[in-house]
């Protein structure tokens, strides 16, 4: 019994974990993006990509660079999370809600 307490405790802290680091990553990049406007000199431009060698030949000969990939969303959760909040949404929404007291 201990064990599976101990268990799900550990899944609720890495849960609570991941979002903490996802919230906190979240405000430097609005806090950077915010210097950005308000204060220029601590604002910090995005490392440059550095292309692969057949992107570099493109660009050398007048073609394009290949467009930047997406963002995977916070912390690189991406839609994974969405999906993992509707269905919880979902499920709490299909349960009936306890009578008035």
């Amino acid at each position: 019994e201990a064990t599976e307490q101990r268990k799900t405790e550990n899944v609720e802290f890495t849960e609570l974990m991941a979002s903490d680091s996802a919230a906190k990553e979240l405000l430097g990049f609005a806090k950077n993006r915010l210097n950005k406007f308000y204060n220029p000199k601590l604002y910090k431009p995005p490392a440059k990509r550095e292309l692969s060698r057949e992107d570099r030949i493109t660009v050398n000969f007048g073609g394009t660079a290949p467009p930047t990939p997406a963002p995977g969303g916070i912390a690189g959760t991406g839609i994974a999370v969405l999906a993992e909040v509707s269905a919880h949404t979902h499920l709490k929404s299909s349960v009936a809600p306890p009578p008035p007291p």
